[in-house]
C-alpha cells in the first residue's frame, strides 16, 4: 500500500509498532519518545556530544539502485561515524524522514529495519522523529552520545607536529561502489558485491574511537569527504602541514586492482567512514594492539600550516586537481 492510502499517523503507528519490536539501547532511559512533541530522556552525561546528518535521494543516492534497507543503517551509521570520531559513545537518535506520495509502506518499513539493525548495534536509543511529504526521498538523522570527560575528546585542533598520521581499515571501497551501482564500474560479480556493500554498509568505528581516548590520542575525524581532503582539515584547525606516503596508504584490495585510478579513489573519494588521527608512535602502537581492525601508519604532521604534500616512490609530490567531495 503506497503512503499516500496509509495517511501519515496510520504509518508513524507502523514505525512506532517495529521500533518497540526492538527497542535498541537503553530503551528505560527514554522517559518519553515517539508520540509527543519532543523525547524526554533522563542522562547523568556531563558532557554530550551531538551531530547531524543527511542522505538526499539524486545527491547521495539515485532511486535506480535504492536499497531501503540499507538506506535505513547508512542513514543512521553515518551519524554514529561522527560520534565514533569524537570518541563518543552514542546514546539516542532522531529521525526525520521525507517521501514522495507514492513511496510504499513496506518500503518505509524496510528502510525502519535497516536503521534498527545499526541502532541495536551501536546502542542507541530511536528517541523520536518526523516525517513529511517531498518530492525526492530524504532521511535526516541526529545523533546525541557521551564523552567521559572534557579532556577526553577528539578534536581536529589537536594535531602537533611531530605527530604520526594513522588510519583505520582500507579506504576507496565505498567509491568504488557507488560507481558500480552507478554502472561506470565493472569488477568481478565477487567484489562487485564487496564494494556495494561497503557502500551500503558503513561500520562505524565507535570501539575504535574509544580506544583512541584512552591511548592518549588527542586528534581525529572521520573520512566522509576523502582522505586528502579530510585531512586537509585537520591540518587547517591544527594550524600544521603535513606529509603522506602514496605507498602506505592502506587501498582495499578490491580496489587495490585498478592501479593509480584505484590509488586516487583511496585518496580523494569520500564516505569510507574509516577513522584518521594522529599520535605519537607509543599511543598509535597501543591502539593497534586493542583494535578490532588494521591500524595503518600513512605519514607525518609538518611545519607548515595547510601544506599538505603526498608522495609517490620516488619522493615527487602527487598533485590532485579535486582532493574529496565538495556539496557546493
Amino acid at each position: 500500500m503506497k503512503a499516500s492510502k496509509t495517511g501519515e499517523f496510520a504509518l508513524i503507528d507502523r514505525i512506532i509498532s517495529e521500533i518497540n519490536k526492538v527497542k535498541p539501547g537503553e530503551w528505560n532511559s527514554l522517559v518519553s519518545g515517539i508520540g509527543d512533541d519532543a523525547a524526554v530522556i533522563r542522562s547523568r552525561s556531563r558532557y554530550q556530544v551531538a551531530t547531524t546528518d543527511c542522505l538526499v535521494e539524486n545527491v547521495h543516492f539515485k532511486k535506480s539502485f535504492l536499497d531501503w534497507n540499507a538506506l535505513g543503517w547508512k542513514a543512521l551509521a553515518i551519524n554514529l561515524s561522527d560520534i565514533a570520531a569524537m570518541g563518543g559513545l552514542p546514546k539516542y537518535a532522531v529521525v526525520s524522514l521525507a517521501i514522495p506520495l507514492n513511496t510504499d509502506v513496506e518500503d518505509v518499513v524496510r528502510l525502519y529495519k535497516g536503521m534498527l539493525e545499526a541502532a541495536s548495534e551501536s546502542g542507541t536509543v530511536i528517541a523520536g522523529g518526523n516525517i513529511s511529504r517531498a518530492s525526492e526521498i530524504a532521511v535526516h538523522a541526529a545523533v546525541i552520545g557521551e564523552v567521559p570527560a572534557r579532556g577526553k575528546v577528539l578534536l581536529r585542533s589537536k594535531a602537533k607536529k611531530g605527530d604520526l598520521i594513522a588510519v583505520t581499515g582500507r579506504l576507496g571501497a565505498a567509491a568504488a561502489g557507488l560507481r558500480t551501482l552507478g554502472g561506470s564500474l565493472h569488477p568481478s560479480r565477487n567484489d562487485a558485491d564487496i564494494l556495494e556493500k561497503a557502500f551500503w554498509y558503513p561500520q562505524p568505528r565507535i570501539d575504535v574511537g574509544r580506544i583512541l581516548v584512552k591511548s592518549g590520542i588527542h586528534c581525529g575525524m572521520d573520512i566522509s569527504d576523502g582522505l586528502v581532503a579530510d585531512l586537509g582539515h585537520i591540518l587547517e584547525m591544527s594550524r600544521v602541514g603535513a606529509r603522506i606516503e602514496a605507498a602506505r596508504v592502506p587501498v582495499h584490495p578490491s580496489v587495490a586492482v585498478l592501479g593509480f585510478e584505484g590509488l586516487k579513489l583511496a585518496l580523494t573519494s569520500g564516505e569510507d567512514y574509516e577513522l584518521l588521527f594522529t599520535g605519537k608512535k607509543e599511543a598509535i602502537e597501543k591502539v593497534a594492539a586493542e583494535a578490532c581492525c588494521p591500524i595503518t601508519i600513512i605519514g607525518e604532521i609538518t611545519r607548515g600550516a595547510g601544506k599538505l604534500d603526498v608522495l609517490d616512490n620516488d619522493g615527487k609530490n602527487i598533485p590532485f586537481e579535486n582532493g574529496g567531495w565538495h556539496h557546493f
